[in-house]
């Protein structure tokens, strides 16, 4: 009778036990299928990676095609004699370290100077032999590393007369943004057939290919065969590889180029395997929590008799939940939809969700709007009312308000066994910033990638464009030698082609140069007026092409000076203006305004604004408008030439210089570039301003701030200053001002000014009131065009906008106090005579030798010409003390540079060596460049290509300054 109730507890723990070993049996199951697919997607990202680094590897070499063909369609135009330096310049300006021409009977010249034969090439040849470009297998060349040779014949006017051969250290491609992934836990390399290491990477100094690599790892003779063999049969896939003591899988795809070669891609599975973790880590839990509920339910039906027993299991699971809890960052929650009742939640709730048990017990709704779930959410409305059928994930987001840190939480809702719920609450911040994040950068890498080929697609129509004309204008010139206007017609056009191309390629290495960290600002002092003045004299003749109107709006303006870096300061505004006037139609307008604001006793923060009525950008454009090689896609700008680069340049320069730069547009309204930059102050003694207290001035112009502005600061010296706004107004008021006996003292009246402008108004003026009051011309435009029609209506004088205060008090004083008119500046343009003027010209390029020494001949200076720095200076050696008035030094020449050059005549220990004026001309023309030559001894610099009234005014300047006893 006693065993009756043991039995009777053996039978009643058999139906738990039974579904116990079943859910175990069914978990497992699924675990493994679900582990299985893991590993599976796991091999897919690996592949997808490899392919993505397959992808980028082709992109380079297609990049370094393109520009090999490009740089054979210039080597076609260019001379025999240059053809040695062109491919020195090709080396110094790519990533190839060396070039070789051979001509169509397989002789030709490398840019070490060096005479070839292409029978003595150690690759096959493809250019030459079949006239097609190509790249040449992986070989070992003259750099003592593995190299590979890119082939592209060189065509003029469609037939074949060469090819260019251009070197690379294959291992150069070996980019850690390029052969690194997952954060640098993985790694690839390419192979050849063999398996022999063609680019290198982590692990490949130690052994010659794959397979040793791989037995030094630990792995099997299998493994290394299984890859033979894939390798031999051009196949993708992956294997399970040791490496490093873990389990790594190791991805293998065929490459396009080099040809044969195989990418290699190797990563720990765990890496692969970090971001499913979680989800295996979660699915432990629920199988823990499945046990947990089979326990729970079985210990229930076994203590159904016994209240003491349900009471101890009842502790027992809470202790477990207690433990689940303190152990791990999960939130459990057990509920039963038909009761309504929580009958289980984690103790660290209040620390995970900021809510406490009890409100929870009582509103269980609380606990999912405490995660950021919505109230509405129909998941979260099944788990209450118990109609969920399915387990369902969540993932929400807690702190919309902007002073609120954001967090994101993922909601497990999973129906359970006799009719409760448990829900799962997890913080997922890091995670879900972590997808943000890798979200917005691959975006940012398909909108740069997209952005480079729409650039380099452009650049190739924008260089292609002034190259066709100046071969094309260069033949025509051929064939019209006879004909002199149309020789000097090509000329000026090739001119025009050059100078855009050139401006071009300036724009692209500035952008080169900017995202490098290679550009630096100096601090010197600006001239603001004469920097202006420059502004306005380089996009005139465009504005004059167009038939655009431009204006210069400011107020008066306290400083004149400042220090800067006034050729960047420059180049922000010109780059806004040029934009301007290139996408303002013609007959529009554009203006200029400046502000000036005291920031501090020695900083002032100017504001330029540059506004247009053009045609504008659409939203979309703005938000990019200042990333690099951005261009808005519009039918009216098929014509406007550039790069896309203009405003990333602006952009960068502004940043730099600590300022901020900002856009308003709209479409086919116009746009307004705002730029606000502090400028220093230089140290200066206060000036002295003219004392004109009590006289009258009578300000004309049809801009009331203009007039406003003036008339305050006239009146803050004690000036009685009056304004209109029209030229009747002035003449009427200036007579009115007559009859009452009081004159004014001067009169400045604007040019441009609707009905009657500034020099109709002078001349009524003068008709009624004669010529005795001084009247002063104000513009922002160059009146050298109206200069003459000015004096003769009795214009006595002229200002230019802006307005400075000193500029504008200094032409009071002068006039106020009996000074004579402004007589007409003599336009002494720099004398181009240079008759008994010795000169040393030293350059290793006889085209360059021959354009300097008959320029220079046919100004009638006598010109010895050498071949590199060691003849310049054994010329000057053999020389008579002061025979050489000039010596023009290039840079890059064979034996001895130029700056080598010009020290040892520095070090001479001749009287003359210290003052001899040695001039650098050369292609080298960054700001590191100039200063190398002002170290080495030169006195000034000319970069190439030279112009000429640059080259004659340098040295008309030295020869100035030595007739004074001056030395720079």
């Amino acid at each position: 009778m006693k065993t009756k109730p043991k039995k009777k507890s053996v039978a009643t723990l058999a139906l738990p036990a039974g579904i116990c070993v079943a859910a175990l049996s069914i978990s497992v199951f699924f675990l493994m299928q679900i582990i299985g697919r893991m590993n599976l997607s796991a091999n897919q990202n690996l592949l997808t990676s490899s392919k993505v680094i397959s992808e980028g590897l082709n992109n380079k070499i297609s990049l370094d095609r393109e520009l090999l063909f490009t740089l054979a369609n210039m080597l076609a135009s260019e001379p025999e004699s240059a053809i040695g330096e062109a491919l020195q310049d090709y080396t110094d300006s790519t990533d190839f370290f060396h070039f070789t021409y051979v001509d169509m009977e397989g002789e030709g010249i490398d840019s070490d100077g060096e005479s070839v034969r292409a029978s003595d090439f150690p690759f096959d040849d493809l250019a030459l032999s079949s006239g097609t470009a190509g790249l040449s297998d992986p070989y070992y060349g003259t750099s003592g590393r593995l190299q590979i040779t890119y082939q592209s014949p060189v065509r003029k006017d469609g037939k074949q007369i060469g090819a260019v051969y251009a070197d690379r250290i294959i291992n150069d491609y070996n980019l850690p943004t390029l052969f690194t992934f997952n954060n640098g836990d993985g790694y690839a390399y390419v192979v050849d057939r063999d398996g022999n290491y063609i680019i290198e990477s982590r692990g490949t100094a130690e052994q010659p290919d794959i397979y040793s690599y791989l037995a030094m790892q630990g792995n099997s003779e299998a493994v290394q065969n299984t890859l033979r063999e894939v390798i031999q049969e051009g196949k993708s896939g992956t294997l399970v590889v040791t490496n490093g003591n873990q389990k790594s899988l190791l991805g293998f795809l065929p490459i396009d180029a080099p040809e044969g070669c195989y990418l290699i891609t190797m990563i720990p599975r765990t890496v692969l395997q970090r971001e499913s973790a979680l989800i295996i880590i979660m699915l432990y839990t629920m199988f823990a929590f499945l046990l947990i509920t089979v326990a729970a339910i079985a210990n229930l039906v076994i203590g159904r008799q016994s209240m003491k027993e349900d009471a101890r299991q009842k502790a027992y699971r809470e202790k477990l939940f207690g433990n689940l809890s303190a152990n791990i960052d999960f939130v459990f929650l057990l509920y039963t939809p038909f009761t309504h009742k929580v009958e289980l939640v984690s103790d660290n709730l209040p620390a995970l969700l900021g809510v406490t048990v009890q409100q929870v017990q009582e509103r269980p709704e609380l606990v999912f709007s405490a995660s950021g779930l919505s109230p509405d959410d129909p998941a979260g409305t099944s788990f209450l009312d118990g109609t969920l059928k399915e387990q369902v994930t969540r993932e929400a987001m807690v702190g919309d308000d902007p002073n609120e840190v954001k967090r994101w939480f993922a909601v497990h809702m999973i129906p359970a066994d006799y009719g409760q719920y448990l829900a799962v609450f997890h913080e997922t911040t890091k995670e879900h910033n972590m997808r943000e994040h890798l979200a917005d950068a691959l975006t940012q890498a398909q909108n740069s990638n997209r952005a480079r080929t729409a650039f380099f697609s452009s650049m190739s129509h924008d260089i292609r464009t002034p190259m066709n004309g100046i071969i094309g204008m260069t033949n025509v010139a051929l064939n019209s030698l006879d004909n002199r206007e149309k020789v000097e017609s090509c000329l000026n056009k090739i001119t025009a082609a050059s100078g855009h191309l050139l401006a071009l390629i300036n724009e692209v290495l500035d952008m080169s140069r900017i995202e490098s960290g290679k550009i630096s600002l100096k601090e010197e002092l600006v001239h603001l007026p004469s920097m202006i003045a420059n502004l306005i004299s380089f996009i005139r003749p465009d504005m004059d092409k167009k038939g655009q109107s431009f204006q210069l709006k400011s107020q008066i303006l306290e400083h004149d000076t400042v220090i800067s870096d006034g050729l960047h300061l420059q180049k922000i505004l010109l780059n806004l203006l040029s934009n301007a006037v290139k996408y303002t139609q013609a007959g529009g307008t554009i203006s200029l305004q400046i502000a000036e604001t005291k920031v501090e006793s020695d900083t002032i923060r100017m504001c330029f604004v540059v506004e247009d009525n053009g045609i504008g950008m659409t939203p979309e454009f703005l938000e990019r408008v200042f990333t690099p090689f951005e261009r808005a896609e519009d039918s009216r700008m098929s014509q406007a030439a550039g790069t896309g680069l203009g405003l990333a340049i602006t952009k960068s320069i502004v940043d730099m210089m600590e300022g901020e730069i900002c856009v308003e547009s709209e479409k086919d309204r116009g746009s307004r570039f705002t730029v606000e930059i502090p400028l220093k102050l230089p140290n200066r003694q206060v000036q002295e301003l003219p004392d004109l207290a009590g006289y009258s001035v009578l300000i004309v112009d049809d801009d009331q701030d203009a007039c406003e502005s003036i008339s305050l600061m006239l009146q803050e010296t004690g000036i009685r200053a009056d304004w209109v706004m029209s030229g009747m107004a002035a003449v009427d008021k200036a007579w009115q001002a007559h009859t009452r006996e009081d004159d004014y003292c001067i009169v400045i009246v604007d040019w441009k000014m609707p009905e009657m402008d500034g020099v109709e108004t002078a001349r009524q003026i003068r008709a009624r009131l004669g010529s005795e009051m001084p009247i002063l011309l104000l513009s922002s435009y160059d009146w050298e065009t109206v200069k003459d029609e000015a004096v003769q209506a009795g214009i006595n004088g002229f200002l230019t906008k802006p307005i400075f205060k000193a500029d504008i008090l200094e032409r009071l004083q002068h006039y106020i106090h009996g000074g004579q008119p402004e007589q007409e500046e003599q336009q002494t343009q720099i004398s181009q005579k240079l008759e008994d003027l010795r000169i040393l010209v030293a350059d290793d390029n006889e085209l360059n030798l021959e354009i300097m020494f008959e320029i220079l001949n046919s100004s009638g200076a006598e010109v010895d010409s050498v071949h590199n720095g060691k003849e310049a200076l054994d010329a000057y050696l053999k020389s008579s003390q002061n025979y050489y008035q000039i010596i023009l030094m290039d840079v890059h020449m064979p034996e001895m540079n130029g700056l080598e050059a010009t020290k040892e005549i520095r070090n001479s220990g001749r009287a003359d060596a210290l003052v001899v004026p040695i001039i650098a001309m050369t292609a080298d023309v960054f700001k590191e460049d100039i200063r190398r030559c002002q170290e080495a001894g030169m006195n000034a610099h000319i970069g190439k290509p030279v112009e000429l009234d640059k080259l004659y005014s340098t040295v008309r300047k030295f020869l100035n300054k030595e007739a004074q006893g001056e030395m720079e």
